[in-house]
């Protein structure tokens, strides 16, 4: 059986702004302070805190065309305090698998 791998995302911005296509910017980071910013439609728009399971495709890819989302770009990695202040020390998502790349 293939089971789906998700890997825990939490939305720590969105934007108050649409792009041409009428897109809001929402910017998720991980744990593991994998970080980056997607386009949202209002039919897949986050709040902020949210969390995000993302699918995995390989060892690195991340599939948010599965979720609506558009035009991800990646991120520089969300430093330590950042990655603190959105999980907490001992917060964790009740679920999710747990990946780390």
């Amino acid at each position: 059986m293939n089971q789906l791998m998700t890997k825990p995302f939490r939305v720590v911005a969105v934007s108050k702004n649409r792009n041409s296509f009428g897109l809001s910017g929402l910017v998720l980071i991980a744990q593991d302070g994998e970080a980056w910013e997607v386009g949202a439609s209002q039919q897949y728009l986050k709040a902020k805190g949210d969390g995000v399971a993302v699918p995995v495709v390989g060892k690195r890819g991340r599939d948010f065309a599965a979720l609506g989302y558009e035009i991800p770009c990646r991120l520089p990695k969300a430093p330590p305090a950042v990655i603190a202040e959105v999980w907490g020390e001992t917060q964790q998502e009740p679920g999710d698998e747990r990946i780390n790349s």
